[in-house]
């Protein structure tokens, strides 16, 4: 028996289904992975794996970074913690604010989740209007306020339980890419103070903006006097050095951080407008704090990371992922089988279906038993990738020409073994539904 089963059936009777996320938790067993370096992972039973996964998109330079680990292991002989400031918050702070110049002013939180929450907190506080507006499969962490119809890491539930529907605090949502349906909501309900989205869905797959899309709801927001934040914890450094907000040319007025600022290391941060930021303890009400708030061990690998960001970098990454991209979709051609292959940044996701793949709706759809089957088969052949349909894969520096054949190889072979779409999926050729261009917004609990 695979160590990584035995594994598996201790650690069911330790943590619920077996795991500390539910995304790590798949069918028959999840890998338990012993080691990475560079664009590789290696599993307990010394399997050797490419890795598309990536720790779900923090390394940008891979596992095992050198820079990183030396950076790492220098602060950690001077000290892991002092709940006092530092310097390197300084100069980390100074980087990001130069990649994104929207970033004011900042506060560092270990998680997304936890700088979604506080971002929250702050635009309720400034604004001193309760409501939230998000789209349909974007997520911000195990956030209650957040968490409905928030992507695969809801387990595909409306809502998890335990979230208490507060009706003084309520929550909409909205699709993405569908400007007027926001449009209609902020028309209607005079009780939203901000509107937060992915500028790029990564939880449902990675769904594309629509050409436009963002700058008409920076517009739509601006003229209803509603703040705009833009969760920016998966395309941050990864679409461009300065996000998705430098990509498409849209300025929000809060951003928030997280995943590939770290370098593998747990680190986030939310910012904005100097005057919002004003608002947050000590300077103002809203309170917001962290034991492990821009802890030294984490700052020391955000440092290493950053100082090797830059466009020239950013178009090595970008080329290579397109590379791939192009030719897994030659395999999908020959295998006659259908396929999306949105990509931007270093970024992309798979879709078995003719696309494009618009929102979480139609990502919804296009799941099906043939694409899980499909991942399995490219995991148990070498390449480590989420096993869900609602995940976004990554590439790292350190991917090249060697990684890019063995991943192709891999879905070239699974694809021989994997069974068709189930009957009524789309299928080449076949519309989607037309999409209503006027949707009652959704409200959720928070």
């Amino acid at each position: 028996m695979d160590l990584s089963r035995k594994l598996y059936r201790l650690s069911r009777d330790l943590f619920p289904g077996g795991v500390s996320s539910p995304v790590r938790a798949y069918r028959p067993y999840p890998r338990f992975l012993a080691r990475g370096r560079g664009a590789y992972v290696w599993d307990v039973d010394g399997r050797r794996y490419v890795d598309l996964c990536l720790g779900f998109g923090p390394l940008l330079n891979g596992h095992a970074f050198a820079p990183v680990v030396e950076a790492v292991g220098r602060q950690l002989r001077e000290g892991s913690l002092f709940g006092a400031p530092v310097e390197r918050e300084v100069r980390v702070a100074r980087r990001l604010r130069a990649l994104f110049p929207s970033l004011e002013r900042l506060r560092f939180v270990s998680t997304g989740g936890e700088g979604a929450a506080a971002l929250v907190r702050l635009a309720r506080g400034y604004t001193q209007a309760p409501g939230v507006v998000k789209m349909d499969g974007g997520f911000h962490g195990s956030v209650d306020p957040l968490l409905f119809r928030a992507g695969s890491a809801a387990t595909g539930l409306p809502a998890s339980a335990g979230v208490v529907p507060v009706p003084r605090a309520p929550t909409y949502v909205v699709p993405f890419n569908d400007a007027e349906a926001l449009e209609e909501l902020l028309d209607e309900r005079k009780d939203v103070g901000l509107v937060l989205l992915e500028p790029v869905l990564g939880n449902v797959g990675t769904v594309l903006p629509e050409p436009g899309y963002l700058r008409r709801v920076r517009a739509i927001t601006r003229r209803e006097g509603v703040l705009l934040a833009f969760d920016e914890v998966i395309t941050g450094l990864r679409v461009a050095p300065g996000g998705a907000q430098e990509r498409f040319a849209v300025v929000p007025d809060l951003t928030l951080l997280g995943k590939a600022i770290g370098g593998g290391l747990p680190l986030a941060a939310y910012g904005g407008r100097r005057e919002i930021l004003a608002h947050v303890a000590p300077e103002g009400p809203v309170y917001q704090s962290g034991t492990y708030s821009g802890n030294p061990l984490s700052l020391a690998a955000a440092e290493a990371t950053l100082e090797r960001v830059n466009a020239s970098v950013q178009r090595r990454i970008e080329a290579e992922t397109r590379h791939l991209v192009e030719e897994l979709a030659e395999v999908f051609r020959a295998a006659g089988r259908p396929v999306s292959l949105p990509t931007l940044g270093s970024l992309f996701s798979l879709f078995l279906t003719a696309g494009p793949v618009r929102d979480a709706a139609e990502a919804r759809a296009a799941a099906s038993p043939a694409h899980t089957s499909l991942l399995r088969g490219v995991l148990d052949r070498g390449v480590f990738l989420p096993q869900s349909p609602f995940e976004t894969f990554f590439l790292s520096t350190r991917h090249g020409a060697r990684e890019r054949e063995r991943v192709v190889e891999a879905f070239s072979q699974a694809l021989k073994r994997s069974p068709a779409r189930q009957r009524g999926a789309r299928r080449p050729g076949r519309r989607a539904p037309p999409r209503r261009k006027r949707r009652r917004p959704r409200t959720g609990p928070g």
